[in-house]
């Protein structure tokens, strides 16, 4: 069996494997528990050695295999990976308009190629991270706000969205 080494930059469709292996595989990763407490997993090597695989690493491979298993291609790229504009609004699922309106404001960090904006993957994480935690407080202010107008109970006149 020969591999393909991992760039920095992989993006690995599923029409490039052999559909029933990544079935069996996904198979196999589906059959194994999930709870704890659970064996640990181990990876062997070509010549028999074999390593533990910690937990995350575990469940993104059963990701990945599973995700593959569906027909849904995969990419893997290291955090430092620096993204167009359209792929880093793709990541957020934002407008590139809107992102560029984030990146000129200073609320996401960039890089000029020219006159090309380039955005590092880390940095999105961070923003989205940030985004999520934003969320919550305001979510809790409110909740805590209605609480103590006596208004968290009180269902509106009209409660349709939108």
């Amino acid at each position: 069996m020969t591999t393909t080494p991992i760039h920095a930059r992989e993006t690995i469709s599923p029409s490039s494997l052999r559909p029933e292996e990544v079935e069996e595989i996904a198979r196999f990763l589906a059959d194994s528990p999930d709870g704890t407490p659970r064996e640990i997993p181990y990876l062997s090597s070509p010549d028999g050695q074999k390593h533990e695989i910690p937990a995350r690493v575990y469940d993104a491979l059963k990701f990945i295999v599973t995700s593959l298993a569906e027909g849904n291609g995969i990419t893997v790229m290291p955090t430092h990976a620096q993204l167009t504009t359209q792929n880093a609004a793709d990541f957020l699922q934002m407008s590139r308009p809107t992102l560029v309106k984030l990146l000129e404001s200073g609320e996401i960090p960039f890089t000029k190629v020219g006159r090309h904006r380039r955005v590092l993957l880390a940095d999105l994480q961070e923003y989205e991270d940030n985004m999520a935690v934003r969320r919550r407080r305001a979510l809790a202010d409110q909740t805590r706000q209605a609480a103590q107008d006596g208004t968290y109970f009180t269902m509106p006149d009209d409660h349709r969205t939108r």
